[in-house]
């Protein structure tokens, strides 16, 4: 199981899983009461169906903005964010989305497979040997 190295690319994973899973659950939202103010020609209905539609876009930019520089530790590529690269043959889907179960992966289980490389990365720091026996003759003393 890979890991991190530091904790800010970590806290920069959470937060693009946390605000992929909220943009998908606005589009939803959106979609839904979108369709009800169509089917019941409500008008003001409509204009909070639009205004849900705003906030998904606005949300899915700020999801963006920290997705853009979330990468798997083993191959590089961006786990949150678009990327040209092939995925793995076994990548699960939810939605038609790739990404979708990455995000509530990190979300849940503080863990998730890689769509593109599919190893398993653990959302803890890596500690080196070295820094493991600093810290333990530190507690020696």
């Amino acid at each position: 199981m890979h890991r991190y190295q530091s904790n800010t690319s970590i806290r920069r994973l959470r937060l693009a899983a946390v605000l992929m899973c909220v943009r998908c659950l606005l589009s939803l939202v959106s979609v839904g009461v979108l369709m009800w103010s169509l089917i019941s020609f409500d008008f003001k209905l409509a204009t909070v169906g639009i205004d849900l539609v705003a906030l998904t876009v606005v949300v899915g930019i700020l999801q963006w903005l920290p997705a853009a520089s979330t990468h798997c530790p083993l191959c590089r590529t961006t786990v949150l964010a678009g990327s040209g690269c092939a995925k793995h043959r076994r990548v699960r889907r939810i939605l038609g989305s790739h990404r979708l179960p990455v995000a509530l992966s990190i979300v849940f289980r503080k863990s998730f497979v890689c769509p593109y490389c599919h190893e398993q990365t653990s959302l803890k720091i890596h500690r080196s040997e070295r820094q493991s026996a600093n810290s333990l003759a530190g507690r020696m003393k």
